[in-house]
């Protein structure tokens, strides 16, 4: 083919397919709606609550809505799929512009839409349908909700023809029941799910057992015991194992939805079996819900016996089971907090078990998650157990490192005055040890909260503060940029010592008269963050002088940072917008050869000195 003919095709091609932009957006719908290239018609259906937006509502009903029956019919299933997404955002809009008029387009035209696509045969837009539903469902006032809402959920859970439509209803009448009420979930909903529950198709039943967890909440304890409990312990017995491992997946929301005697004498009966399960996946289900469903039980319904089916999946690793490990480390906390410190002994050896796991990711979680058992128990066996897992996790890899950092000084609040001294000693070497900016990154946002849990007179705050200069002088910019709050916590709290706070803040001061301008910009921002932690005498006394010489800097760069930094220091301090330092150098910066740092500091003047300077800098 030559070259002629080639751009003679490029051009028909580009002209069929093309969308005339010369139209406006409801002739483009109507223009187009049908065209024969999928993407053109998925375009206009991107665009569709914004083109009823630009044609009013009348428009849209006399010339958009007629349309919409062809999207839902559209051969290609990403066109359906966006077409049930702007469902939503179509009816609010009809809602809000046409009051009861468009009311009535929401009940009459894009509910039925929505159930439609319910059962679409595509999966992803069936999932969409589903999310809508929920959207749209709020919409529906509440004397509409049994007309339009559950007798065509109650018509899907009876539909007879496929096996699809009883599974949406399962799933929706879960879905939906806040919007149905206490009522009617009570007078015909639960009547209806228990059909389902015994559904010939397990498809059926599995969705039900994996569905009872917000009609639990909406009916109350007492109906959920007499009701829902026994439904869902039926099917907790089913035949087919995907039936009980979606009961196994659903156990915490029946136990957060039941009273504690039907917890301890029926539910926790039920879970053992689950964990017995001849079937592998019902029983790992379950054991990767144990922890959390401990959690939803008082203590005194905790039996050691129980408590040990928690603590054994710690050594499972060497069994091959490397995920109940795993799934034991993640609930940890929230078992330790049901449970208290007083029984700490029948947890010990699972901790110190998984303290020592193979699997990095079981470490990892338990060093996220330190301080949260701290706090549950106490000093006395944070000293005792918690301390060295702490010395072991430093020595870990990075991975597990960034865990415990990231929450270093809650846990060191726990601790006595000797030990807190040690690990911040450990946590300043880790910057000095470690390539991974990351880590050196975490650790200069952390040094300004934990140099407060030591004596300002303390060597190891010294060690605080050199390591603060260090970072500052780091070679990645987020590391320098996280290292500005902790210099300014630092010395507020060095203020009380005042050998060492001179000492620190003539380091801090000399990063002004550094060669590199980098350095006196870091000196600006060090400075605002003390004015936003409220360090006036700080700022007053020691820091403002320097400042205002870094206002007339020969580098432009340094300048417009004063500039932002005074700006944004006048936000977070009404005292600055008076102080006459400031006020002289925001005139100053006002006058800037350089328009940036000008319009800058112009901004945060006083409306009354603004003509003035304007005119000046005019001339």
């Amino acid at each position: 083919m030559d070259d002629g003919n080639h751009e003679a095709e490029e051009d028909f091609i580009f002209n069929e397919y093309s969308i005339d932009d010369t139209l406006d957006p409801l002739s483009r719908l109507v223009k187009y709606h049908t065209s024969d290239f999928s993407l053109q018609r998925l375009v206009l259906i991107r665009e569709l609550t914004d083109t009823a937006q630009y044609a009013g509502f009348q428009e849209t009903v006399r010339l958009l809505i007629p349309l919409l029956n062809n999207f839902v019919q559209d051969a290609e299933p990403a066109v359906r799929q966006m077409f049930v997404q702007q469902l939503h955002p179509l009816a609010a809009f009809l809602c809000e512009a046409g009051q009861d008029a468009g009311y009535q387009h929401l009940l009459n035209t894009f509910l039925p839409f929505a159930f439609e696509l319910l059962v679409d045969k595509n999966v992803e837009v069936g999932s969409a349908a589903l999310t809508t539903l929920n959207k749209i469902g709020e919409l529906v006032k509440p004397q509409h909700v049994e007309q339009h809402l559950l007798n065509v959920v109650i018509t899907l859970a009876h539909d007879e023809r496929a096996e699809d439509y009883r599974v949406v209803a399962g799933q929706l009448f879960n879905d939906l029941a806040t919007k149905f009420g206490e009522q009617l979930c009570v007078t015909m909903v639960l009547n209806e799910v228990k059909l389902l529950a015994n559904d010939m198709s397990f498809t059926v039943r599995k969705t039900v057992g994996a569905n009872l967890g917000n009609l639990a909440k909406v009916v109350g304890t007492s109906t959920t015991v007499e009701k829902i409990l026994p439904v869902f312990l039926n099917l907790c017995k089913d035949d087919i194992w995907g039936v009980r491992k979606a009961c196994a997946e659903n156990i915490v929301a029946i136990s957060e939805g039941i009273s504690s005697e039907a917890r301890s004498q029926q539910l926790v009966a039920a879970f053992k079996a689950l964990s017995e399960d001849a079937s592998r996946w019902v029983r790992v289900a379950a054991y990767q819900m144990l922890g959390q469903f401990i959690h939803t039980m008082r203590r005194e319904d905790i039996s050691p016996m129980f408590l040990k089916l928690f603590t054994d999946m710690a050594f499972q690793s060497e069994g091959g089971d490397s995920d109940f490990a795993e799934y034991c480390a993640f609930s940890f906390p929230a078992v330790v907090q049901v449970v208290g410190k007083e029984r700490w002994r029948e947890v010990d050896d699972a901790f110190a078990t998984l303290l020592k796991d193979v699997q990095w990711k079981v470490r990892k979680s338990l060093a996220y998650s330190l301080h949260e058992l701290a706090q549950v128990v106490g000093q006395d066996i944070s000293e005792r157990s918690l301390a060295p897992a702490m010395e072991l996790f430093f020595r870990d890899l990075d991975e597990v490192k960034f865990g415990v950092i990231q929450n270093a000084d809650v846990f060191l609040k726990i601790l006595g005055a000797q030990l807190r001294e040690k690990f911040v000693q450990l946590i300043c070497s880790v910057p000095l040890e470690s390539e991974n900016w990351r880590l050196r990154n975490a650790v200069a946002m952390k040094l300004g909260d934990i140099v407060q849990l030591v004596s300002p007179t303390s060597p190891v705050a010294a060690t605080v503060a050199n390591l603060i200069m260090k970072l500052l002088e780091d070679s990645v910019t987020e590391v320098r940029m996280s290292s500005y709050r902790s210099a300014a916590q630092t010395l507020m709290h060095l203020h009380t010592s005042p050998t060492e706070y001179h000492q620190f803040l003539n380091s801090i001061v000399g990063l002004a008269t550094r060669p590199n301008f980098q350095s006196r910009q870091m000196f600006a921002y060090i400075a605002q963050q003390a004015v936003e932690l409220s360090a006036a005498d700080i700022v007053e006394k020691d820091l403002m002088d320097p400042l205002n010489v870094l206002s007339s800097d020969k580098v432009s760069n340094v300048r417009f940072v004063v500039a932002r930094v005074l700006a944004n220091s006048m936000n977070n301090n009404n005292g600055w917008k008076s102080n006459p330092k400031v006020r002289q150098m925001t005139k100053s910066l006002a006058e800037d050869a350089e328009r940036d740092t000008a319009t800058m500091a112009v901004a945060i003047l006083p409306r009354v000195e603004v003509p003035m300077l304007a005119a000046a800098y005019r001339k």
